[in-house]
């Protein structure tokens, strides 16, 4: 067993909790659904717009949320990444490759 530093402690306990929401019913079958729905759409059809303007608008919102969805999906696979480490390291079942001979 190893003692987690308190920054440790703390970024355990707040990946735990996105871990926790990861796994939950919600998030599995309608918010990461919505957002990866989101993030494959593709881009507004030219055709459904009368003025050059609004499809640039609509297609630059289009990529600013495609970018946000992509942004939160990853946040939360590496709070669940983290979380899944520092339980290991605090079972002592991470190699500390930094120290000096290995």
């Amino acid at each position: 067993m190893v003692e987690l530093t308190q920054q440790e402690q703390q970024a355990l306990a707040e990946s735990r909790l996105v871990w926790q929401m990861a796994q939950s019913e919600g998030y599995q079958t309608v918010f990461k659904p919505f957002l990866e729905a989101k993030l494959n759409q593709s881009f507004p059809d030219p055709s459904q717009f009368n003025k050059e303007e609004e499809f640039i608008y609509a297609a630059k919102i289009a990529s600013v949320f495609k970018k946000v969805c992509a942004e939160i999906l990853g946040w939360v696979e590496s709070e669940v990444d983290q979380a899944k480490f520092l339980e290991k390291k605090e079972k002592g079942e991470v190699e500390n490759n930094f120290e000096i001979g290995k």
